[in-house]
């Protein structure tokens, strides 16, 4: 018994086909745009230029951060005082991020060959590719182990630090709030223990 396949011609107007093209041709601006855009501003700052907008406003915030103990949190009355209030705090600590963490990004970018038009992509998939080679390490050491100690060594104040920032980083809150949170918590304790 023979199976016949049949093909169904879809048939669009003229007037469609021409807006269709118009929208795609459209869209492949923006994407370029949106790539070029995003490349000056992650452009590292020369003798002849100044940097990309996000690499000064990480510099920024690195500065505006450098004078405060480790972990804590930059005032709103400080960013207002810089000037910089009306870019949203997700944008800050992306910029603060771009500048730390500025080799292992150009490392990713590299390797990975992939166009991104924003930090927030970029760090999505650089946050999902450690997770991946997380769990490949994880799963090559659980092989080539043969006898696994019953206990594991507790975890370094660095890399509770460092699951922290990938747990919010994962999520659609800030580093700002998670800390905010943190130091709501804390004071909600000590207020019980007083």
């Amino acid at each position: 018994m023979k199976t016949e396949t049949t093909t169904t011609e879809i048939v669009v107007s003229i007037a469609l086909q021409a807006e269709g093209s118009e929208l795609n041709a459209a869209w492949k601006k923006r994407e370029s745009k949106a790539r070029r855009d995003f490349r000056k501003d992650i452009a590292v700052a020369t003798e002849d230029t100044v940097g990309g907008f996000d690499v000064r406003l990480g510099n920024l915030m690195l500065e505006l951060r450098s004078d405060m103990a480790e972990g804590e949190r930059i005032s709103t009355k400080l960013i207002k005082a810089a000037g910089i209030s009306a870019i949203p705090s997700q944008r800050r600590s992306e910029a603060l991020r771009l500048v730390t963490q500025r080799e292992a990004i150009d490392t990713f970018l590299k390797e990975s060959g992939s166009k991104f038009t924003s930090l927030t992509a970029l760090f999505a998939a650089m946050d999902k590719q450690a997770k991946l080679d997380a769990a490949d390490s994880e799963a090559d050491s659980e092989d080539d182990s043969e006898a696994v100690d019953a206990e594991a060594p507790a975890p370094t104040l660095e890399e509770i630090a460092a699951a922290f920032i990938a747990k919010v980083s994962d999520s659609e809150f800030t580093i700002e709030d998670a800390l905010d949170a943190v130091l709501k918590q804390l004071d909600a304790k000590q207020s019980a223990a007083a």
